[in-house]
């Protein structure tokens, strides 16, 4: 008798656990909200201009999270950029610019660290940037833009500083993903960042410079 009453125990211990093991992976299968920020495939690009001798650059960066939604009562969201992963002119910044040749990685380190240091970006000390989207309205169509165009606006937190930040972007849809791309113009000096230059300014880079996001949100 107790032999049949542990094997009914057993069994049920047995049952419950594949009943824990088959809920725990419905759960980890299921896909992420609608808005949800693609972060494998998702990026930022940003174009830095020359001054004197200096070189132009192309800088490519990516999110940690971010959500955004474009209509409802829930219309707005949150992008979080990893501001230690921004790397000086890779291939596909160059790509994306339309910036001729390579840059040998040596290079690419140099400007990199020079451009995470201390003396500009400061990323130990500044690891994240973050755009909070308080208001989304729909624009009207734009003749030669295939999508519909939003305004976002908000607050951008760069190097410690927190400014108002508005911009346009474009909403389609790419291999079953919603698709948003739009650039805005921001100058160094506004977030107390200080444009990299050596040789009393004979070679560096301008304070005004041009980001664009694409991102690849889940549908």
């Amino acid at each position: 008798m107790w032999s049949g009453v542990a094997t009914r125990s057993r069994l049920f211990w047995i049952a419950l656990l594949v009943c824990v093991v088959s809920a725990t992976r419905a759960v980890a299968q299921e896909p992420p909200p609608p808005g949800t920020v693609n972060v494998a495939h998702s990026r930022v690009f940003v174009f830095v201009g020359k001054k004197g001798a200096g070189h132009e650059h192309g800088v490519e960066g990516r999110l940690t999270a971010g959500e955004l939604r474009f209509d409802g009562p829930q219309a707005g969201g949150k992008l979080l950029f990893d501001m230690k992963s921004f790397a000086a002119d890779t291939d596909a910044a160059r790509r994306f610019f339309q910036m001729p040749g390579k840059t040998d990685a040596d290079t690419q380190s140099q400007v990199t660290a020079n451009m995470h240091g201390a003396a500009v970006l400061d990323v130990a000390k500044h690891p994240s940037a973050e755009f909070v989207v308080r208001a989304v309205r729909a624009l009207p169509p734009r003749q030669g833009v295939a999508g519909n165009l939003f305004q976002l606006d908000g607050e951008f937190t760069l190097h410690g500083v927190k400014k108002p930040l508005g911009m346009t972007i474009v909403v389609d849809s790419v291999n079953g993903w919603v698709h948003a791309y739009g650039d805005f113009t921001m100058k160094q000096t506004d977030f107390s960042i200080k444009p990299f230059s050596k040789f009393l300014g004979a070679v560096g880079v301008t304070d005004e410079l041009r980001v664009y996001g694409d991102l690849y949100l889940q549908p």
